[in-house]
């Protein structure tokens, strides 16, 4: 019974050792990344919302820079983010900031026209860019 307990105990070791690494990882950004494409807003958005399975193959989990006029910017504690504004309605691209100090919102204002770099993460009424940074 003995020499059952031993394995299970270390492969149950193991496998917290590796959960507590995973969880603790640092979040990869995209600063260091190479820019796969580079697109206006307003062409990422009628892209999207034209056909969202192609965009999807075009767009999805690639970094890309998007040049766009600001439309506000929203703080959600230590997070922010960033709209460019490409409809009348108010729909466009929702840049993602953590922390928000990644903004550095205090030269962002809205109608500045601005290049971010973020991570495609598909389509839910805006497009939508995590791990974001400015660019311009």
């Amino acid at each position: 019974m003995r020499k059952k307990i031993i394995p299970f105990l270390a492969l149950a070791a193991v496998c917290l050792v590796v959960a507590w690494y995973w969880y603790n990882k640092p979040r990869e950004g995209v600063a260091g990344k190479d820019t796969e494409l580079s697109v206006s807003a307003a062409l990422l958005y009628e892209d999207y919302n034209a056909d969202e399975t192609a965009a999807n193959k075009k767009f999805l989990n690639k970094v890309i820079e998007v040049k766009g006029t600001v439309d506000g910017i929203i703080r959600n504690g230590n997070d922010a983010v960033l709209m460019l504004g490409v409809q009348p309605g108010g729909a466009g691209i929702s840049c993602f900031f953590s922390p928000a100090s990644a903004l550095g919102s205090n030269h962002v204002k809205k109608g500045m026209e601005i290049v971010v770099k973020g991570k495609c993460t598909g389509f839910n009424m805006d497009v939508n860019l995590t791990d974001c940074i400015i660019i311009l």
